[in-house]
């Protein structure tokens, strides 16, 4: 596979296929979509990733989606524009009842759970992760009674993410850019199997070397560039892929098959650096040995 295979610009999706999606009639999204890894844009990727930016919401956003349920896992990541990633707000409802989402945050959606998510207040963006690239939807009545009774078990699905030393995961150094926030892993969410992490980083000045030496993961592993711009422009990192260098624009995404050696630099710019690994625990993604 060539490098060019492994790096895909995001796409706009203002009009959502028809019946693809469990959005209830004559809606019109108060978000703008834009899609970032799925059969189009990353056809040999495992999972599907979309963004939902947010911006001069209503005064009272409407329920959007309809209740449903998946066949595969699901993930949202609020990150709001302020400081700290806060100033987005939302709420999901899990079985009927209504929680509370406020940035950041993660939301962790088991297979098979009904719920129906909607963006409430504030600006920033809320990116959809699904752990199946071939998933699907499926209207369904939520379980008033099960929502009530586990009501408590549904509620520590939304956890807040952690700021942690860049240093704790292997070939990475404390020199990174930003802060570094966990939004699950092994220790925020065990039952997930799932690490994604953001960067913050402001203001970047090109550096001769990065923070990320060369690595290989026994598992697929993605990044998600995006930008603080109001078309998530605005960012630009140097990727580097079975030692053959790319310049990657924002908003973009980068599938790494397992086995294949990289690691990147930012470059300039300000934004947003996702890091996405379908293992709880990265570390034990890692090769201790390099394919070519």
């Amino acid at each position: 596979m060539s490098n060019k295979n492994f790096i895909a610009s995001a796409r706009t999706a203002e009009a959502p296929p028809r019946g693809g999606r469990p959005l209830r009639e004559g809606i019109v999204l108060p978000v703008k979509r834009y899609i970032f890894i799925d059969k189009k844009n990353q056809p040999y990727s495992k999972i599907y990733v979309a963004l939902h930016k947010a911006e001069n919401l209503p005064k009272m956003v409407p329920d959007y989606q309809k209740p449903h349920k998946h066949n595969t896992d699901e993930f949202y990541f609020f990150v709001g524009n302020k400081k700290n990633l806060s100033g987005l707000e939302g709420q999901i409802k899990f079985e009927g009842k209504i929680h509370k989402i406020f940035s950041p945050a993660t939301v962790y959606i088991p297979a098979g759970t009904v719920h129906e998510y909607k963006i409430t207040k504030g600006s920033g963006n809320v990116i959809v992760l699904f752990k199946n690239l071939d998933y699907s939807h499926e209207e369904a009545k939520p379980n008033i009674e099960l929502g009530k009774k586990e009501y408590k078990k549904f509620k520590e699905l939304i956890i807040k993410p952690d700021i942690r030393p860049t240093s704790e995961i292997k070939f990475h150094r404390d020199s990174a850019l930003g802060k570094r926030y966990v939004f699950v892993d092994y220790k925020k969410m065990p039952q997930a199997d799932f690490y994604t992490i953001v960067r913050d980083a402001q203001n970047i000045k090109q550096t001769k070397t990065g923070y990320v030496d060369e690595h290989a993961h026994n598992c697929d592993s993605y990044y998600l560039f995006i930008g603080n711009n109001p078309d998530l422009s605005g960012l630009r990192a140097e990727i580097v892929i079975r030692k053959k260098k790319k310049v990657i624009e924002s908003p973009a995404s980068v599938h790494i098959p397992e086995k294949i050696p990289h690691y990147y630099k930012p470059i300039s710019g300000s934004g947003k650096f996702f890091s996405i690994v379908p293992k709880g625990k990265y570390n034990e993604s890692l090769l201790w040995f390099i394919f070519w």
